[in-house]
């Protein structure tokens, strides 16, 4: 009988750099699976020798159960995984090569994966984005950074631990600080903010005049949700595009005064459209905005969402 197996981030961690790297299976495992022993006495890198339980307790493992200690370092096993793609006899990779892989359409399988694990794919897209095109980066250090982020996300099925180590990585071990890309700048137009009414807001992005995906409802309490390419709070959003800062825009609850949204400082600009008159301002950093249904935010020129009010349930 064929065994049909879902799509997991380790098992695509595996599979893609097999088919579009040339590391097998045994040689990837020796890489990214840890040399201190288990309970039973055996490390999961000894384990690996094992064909069967290589396949079964770790690339074609169920999501959510694989231990984080079968996994080692996830930055060393990036670089030993880089130098093996760029120095393999006949198939050495060229890191444009390496950074193609992982941020075309192959690479999309991470993505994927991370979403039948109800993980925030979008997050995780952004900052494959934010590597692969955003200032501050060379084109080694671009695979590099990618990779480890490909890597973490394959051992930890865990978008925004992956993002997050990634990051820091980039931060701390290639000493680059990996910038908003920029965009062309808004010109500004201004009107007189209106109140909005005391009702269960959400967002909802617009491409080329339609909807695309699901609501984003915002919470009523606490501070808010950010809204940015690399947001990581529970309630924040990152599906937006190009251009949109790491954090770039704020939206929260007022009991006596409503909805406010303000930009957090964002490199390319948030604009407000008015859902009746269609007059635009642009949000000054840290100056609070009054929003109401059928607001239009505009982020960095591109990202347009629409302020929306409903019953969830």
């Amino acid at each position: 009988m064929l065994t049909i197996y879902e799509p997991t981030p380790c098992g695509v961690m595996f599979d893609l750099l097999k088919r579009r790297g040339g590391i097998t299976h045994r040689e990837l495992a020796g890489i990214v699976l840890s040399k201190r022993p288990l309970p039973s006495g055996r490390s999961p890198r000894d384990l690996a020798h094992e064909r069967s339980w290589l396949s079964h307790s770790v690339v074609h493992a169920p999501a959510g159960s694989l231990s984080p200690r079968y996994f080692g370092d996830w930055g060393v096993a990036a670089v030993c995984v880089l130098g093996r793609l760029r120095s393999r006899r006949g198939r050495a990779m060229t890191a444009d090569e390496v950074v193609s892989m992982l941020a075309g359409e192959p690479g999309r399988a991470m993505d994927r994966a991370l979403e039948l694990c109800r993980e925030d794919a979008c997050l995780y897209r952004n900052a494959v984005e934010r590597f692969a095109g955003g200032e501050g980066l060379v084109p080694g250090e671009r695979a590099e950074a990618l990779l480890v982020l490909f890597v973490a996300a394959g051992c930890s099925a865990d978008a925004r631990a992956a993002v997050s180590y990634a990051m820091e990585y980039a931060h701390d071990t290639l000493g680059r600080r990996v910038d908003t890309p920029t965009v062309s700048p808004v010109v500004d137009a201004g009107r007189e903010a209106r109140p909005v009414p005391s009702t269960k807001l959400g967002l909802i992005r617009i491409e080329d005049g339609y909807v695309t995906g699901n609501p984003h409802w915002l919470p009523v309490s606490g501070e808010g949700a950010v809204v940015g390419a690399l947001a990581m709070g529970d309630d924040d959003i990152t599906d937006v595009g190009p251009g949109v800062s790491g954090r770039h825009l704020r939206v929260w609850y007022e009991e006596n005064d409503g909805w406010f949204a303000e930009d957090l400082g964002s490199k390319n600009g948030t604009e407000r459209i008015d859902g009746v008159s269609r007059d635009r301002v642009r949000l000054e950093t840290g100056v609070p905005m009054p929003l109401r249904p059928a607001d239009e935010l505009v982020l960095a020129g591109a990202t347009t969402l629409v302020a929306i009010e409903g019953v969830v349930g």
